[in-house]
């Protein structure tokens, strides 16, 4: 292990995989805004920004905790498409115990600060998703990581918004969740079906393996395509503006990586760089969903 840079610090956070939690906050917090602004309600700018940047960390040190966890466990080894920060000896166990843990207490650092702005329920959810992030290795290596991961970044964040931005929690932000969610939960499930080989050889059991390869290609699509669907649920519902159909712009993006998922299926190679594709998918999707709640919310509709 020599001498790391700058970059090498940075990637060991996978921020390409950044949109999984972080979009979790824009997409709420621009819809808390429209709600606001369209009842009359106070909203906090400062709440809404420090929980962006919380979530950052957030999901930095469940990356790091996740890889740890991993290479301690036998899961992650050398010559793999996994991470490999610790399996090509780049960093050490100790290094990447130390990063993680620093990125908790700064997202838990920021997370006392939005605390003292608003109220118990923040604590209640904030611990809440720091013991999810904290044992998601044990959750994924029973079957249960893509409800961890729909919890830890859709509901739990998208209500926890809804309270620090407007003072209430605003329960229609659950068909957002059900908008938002899946595409994260498909980021975690390409990697999964991706690694079903390898995992099985470990000894672990991610909800991937149970369902088997065959039924990870319909429901990973079923992830990609339901928040279209809903999307428009939630505007014949009135819950949604009829500006986030904005969001239905990266649907052909979507429809090429499901081409080429069903391409992939009869390789040597099914599901490799999906969550890496999937995840830019989720950056595009939510930034789009987020412009037409800000619409809304500037035109008054």
């Amino acid at each position: 292990m020599g001498k790391k840079s700058i970059k090498d610090w940075i990637l060991a956070t996978r921020p390409w995989s950044f949109p999984a939690s972080s979009m979790s906050i824009v997409t709420s917090g621009t819809m808390m805004l429209w709600v606001a602004t369209t009842n009359g309600m106070q909203y906090d700018w400062l709440n809404a920004v420090l929980a962006l940047v919380a979530m950052v960390f957030f999901q930095t040190g469940g990356n790091l905790a996740s890889d740890w966890h991993d290479y301690v466990s036998g899961v992650d080894k050398p010559g793999e498409e996994s991470v490999q920060i610790l399996t090509s000896g780049l960093f050490s166990k100790k290094e990447v115990a130390w990063f993680a843990a620093a990125a908790f207490a700064v997202a838990c650092g920021l997370g006392l600060v939005i605390l003292s702005r608003s109220g118990i329920p923040t604590l209640i959810l904030g611990v809440a998703g720091l013991l999810l992030a904290i044992f998601y290795y044990l959750l994924k290596y029973n079957a249960l990581g893509d409800l961890c991961i729909f919890l830890e970044y859709a509901i739990l964040p998208m209500l926890g918004t809804s309270y620090i931005t407007i003072g209430r929690i605003w329960l229609p932000v659950l068909l957002l969740a059900a908008v938002v969610g899946p595409v994260t939960v498909a980021i975690l499930h390409a990697n999964n079906a991706r690694d079903i080989p390898s995992d099985r050889a470990s000894g672990i059991k991610t909800f991937a393996m149970v369902i088997g390869l065959k039924a990870s290609r319909p429901y990973y699509i079923g992830c990609i395509l339901l928040p279209y669907a809903l999307i428009i649920v939630g505007i014949l519902s009135g819950l949604f503006p009829w500006t986030v159909l904005a969001a239905f712009l990266a649907l052909p993006k979507a429809l090429g990586i499901i081409k080429d998922v069903n391409a992939m299926m009869d390789s040597d190679h099914p599901f490799s760089m999906i969550d890496l594709r999937t995840a830019n998918l989720q950056l595009t999707f939510s930034l789009l969903l987020a412009a037409g709640f800000i619409a809304a919310a500037i035109f008054g509709l």
